[in-house]
């Protein structure tokens, strides 16, 4: 593959995305250009289907593409964390990553021993990219009630946003799901009162809004800017929802 066929191969994502979504686990899950390591993703799917292959790309490309390329930390993060935790805010680390790769970031971010780091809990391999439901054969998993609540959730987003996606926005993320029950041990009576934050609105947020959480919505840096069906979402979500330039609108709901 030479550079220029790759340049192009990304101009295409782009050009199509959001209508086209993320594949990585077969179900388009997010924007196909939503960030470098998603579009880099789709990029490598369409070359390869267009050369006929059909052997399967493995998950762990992408994990592997997070090792190697590391993504910096926003310039706010470290101080944003910081303020949260001295008013008394539990930080939650929701992430498709490893609790052993995000432990890595917030060192890197904080330091060794440093206090406020001791207090962000990690909880990992997440799975939000995949549409699927819970573990059938894990009765232990989820409570009854909490498998009630996934069940009660709708298959997928229902509004005029759709016209600009022109494909589902699927709220049943099996995976992302059992890891919120496990940050919140079972009671998602808590998620009225928590915040998940994130820069992709239907990875991150659509399934836990839909929960009864409150969510914001960070933008992303150019050339990955947020798309206005995002934007649309968080509007609709009234007092729930909130929006802003980077991580320090955060404090906005202390």
């Amino acid at each position: 593959m030479t550079p220029s066929e790759w340049r192009d191969v990304q101009a295409t994502v782009r050009e199509h995305s959001p209508k086209a979504g993320w594949t990585l686990a077969g179900c388009p899950s997010a924007p196909a250009a939503g960030d470098p390591y998603v579009l880099a993703d789709e990029a490598t799917r369409l070359i390869l289907r267009r050369r006929g292959a059909t052997t399967p790309v493995p998950p762990t490309v992408h994990v592997q593409a997070y090792d190697t390329a590391l993504a910096p930390w926003r310039e706010e993060a470290r101080d944003t964390f910081s303020r949260l935790v001295e008013h008394g805010v539990q930080l939650h680390f929701v992430s498709n990553s490893s609790t052993t790769f995000i432990s890595r970031r917030l060192r890197d971010l904080f330091g060794d021993n440093n206090p406020v780091a001791a207090k962000i809990s990690v909880q990992s391999d997440a799975g939000k990219f995949r549409i699927c439901e819970l573990n059938w054969d894990d009765q232990a998993a989820v409570s009854v009630e909490a498998k009630r609540r996934f069940q009660a959730l709708t298959v997928a987003y229902g509004d005029k946003l759709l016209t600009e996606t022109e494909r589902p926005i699927y709220l049943r993320r099996g995976a992302y799901f059992e890891a919120i029950n496990r940050v919140v041990a079972g009671d998602f009576d808590l998620l009225t009162n928590t915040v998940f934050c994130g820069d992709t609105w239907e990875m991150d947020l659509a399934m836990p809004y839909a929960l009864g959480a409150k969510v914001h919505l960070v933008d992303r840096a150019a050339p990955f800017e947020t798309y206005s069906y995002e934007r649309q979402a968080l509007v609709g979500y009234g007092d729930r929802g909130k929006t802003s330039a980077d991580l320090s609108g955060l404090l906005g709901w202390l």
